[in-house]
């Protein structure tokens, strides 16, 4: 007992002697660790804590995206409207402007080389979503909605691997012996570079959104091979058939590439936010980032 009692005595008076004014910033380091470390887990615990722009609801994963534009010489300030800080963007154009990049040296093929020469350029490290997109805010085949900036902005990204931006539908056949040449085109760049991936050409045709404004997931490109789409450059700079042609029979089968039917029709109110009167909201889509 008597030494229990010394070693108290020794412990009051060490206690005594202590200036607890040195402790204090010891405390306060001590308090914001377990402050960080309790606010670490609450990140992984919380949606609320989940910042990332573009989040899936349905997956942890981050989802990036940008938007390729195929430009020609068109007024690119509209842009601005969408993408500030939100999104990145990519011009690819057929001009001689020097002010821009990213230029194709053969002006051929429309927006379908620019297209194709971005997927070439950047196959080995894609984005998750890809708008394809061409250089002018308005059209006439930009219908449902008939802005870009309002496709854009109300879409339902990453619902579907493969989504067009317009309302606007088109159809097309590919047939070798035809009076329209639109059709044997089709069917010759089929065979010639398409078939070896996608199989014979479609024998009721396609149908299908207009005018080659889309969003595809990078998984829906990556199922073929980068050779694929660089020898559809390849055939359709060499071809001596023009670009309109050409180019148009790409738009006819970017649905097909993509993962889709050779007949597919997007209801506009399912790849768009709309209203309870059916109207495509803004509102809607912002609120549910």
């Amino acid at each position: 007992m008597k030494t229990l009692s010394a070693y108290l005595a020794r412990v009051q008076t060490y206690l005594s002697s202590v200036d607890y004014r040195r402790l204090i910033p010891v405390v306060v380091v001590a308090v914001l660790l377990i402050l960080s470390y309790r606010f670490r887990q609450c990140q992984h615990t919380s949606p609320r804590f989940n910042f990332s722009f573009g989040q899936s609801r349905n997956s942890s994963d981050k989802l990036t995206k940008i938007l390729v534009i195929s430009h020609y010489n068109e007024d690119l300030n509209w842009l601005d409207l969408y993408i500030g800080d939100i999104i990145p963007h990519i011009v690819y154009t057929r001009s001689t402007d020097s002010l821009i990049r990213h230029a194709i040296s053969v002006n051929k093929g429309r927006e379908a080389v620019a297209y194709l020469r971005y997927i070439v350029d950047h196959y080995s490290n894609l984005p998750s979503l890809i708008a394809f997109i061409h250089a002018h805010r308005t059209a006439w085949h930009q219908t449902d909605p008939s802005d870009i900036v309002v496709a854009l902005r109300a879409l339902r990204w990453n619902k579907y691997g493969y989504m067009p931006l317009t309302g606007t539908t088109t159809f097309a056949y590919f047939q070798k012996d035809s009076l329209n040449l639109q059709s044997v085109v089709n069917f010759e760049l089929w065979t010639a570079v398409l078939q070896q991936e996608l199989g014979s050409p479609p024998r009721s045709g396609t149908k299908g959104h207009c005018c080659a404004t889309f969003v595809v997931r990078k998984e829906e490109i990556l199922k073929h091979p980068k050779q694929f789409y660089s020898k559809i450059i390849d055939y359709i700079v060499a071809s001596k058939h023009s670009d309109q042609l050409t180019g148009r029979t790409l738009e006819y089968t970017w649905q097909i590439i993509f993962g889709q039917p050779a007949i597919v029709h997007f209801k506009t109110c399912d790849i768009f936010y709309c209203d309870e009167q059916g109207r495509i909201s803004v509102k809607l889509a912002e609120q549910n980032l």
